[in-house]
């Protein structure tokens, strides 16, 4: 079992890596002229039961709240599988 949670931490260390850097080669790839492009952002803290969704707009919180609640389904799938 250890082996798995240690796969787990590496593999979220490769996707968060992976994201940064696609960030920062599209931020350098766009050149630094303004095209009126608006930037949103959200997320949402989950403590216990209870989420907690943010974000710059509706629709970034909106995006935000499917993305949470598609997690809180995988979580809850993770446990019924490792409990049967």
């Amino acid at each position: 079992m250890g082996v798995v949670g240690v796969f787990i931490v590496v593999l979220g260390i490769a996707i968060s890596l992976v994201g940064f850097l696609l960030m920062l080669f599209g931020a350098l790839l766009s050149g630094e002229e303004d095209r009126g492009n608006r930037v949103e952002g959200g997320g949402v803290l989950i403590i216990g039961p209870i989420p907690i969704v943010f974000g710059t707009s509706r629709r970034a919180a909106l995006v935000a709240a499917i993305i949470g609640l598609v997690l809180v389904a995988v979580t809850i799938a993770f446990l019924v599988l490792t409990t049967w």
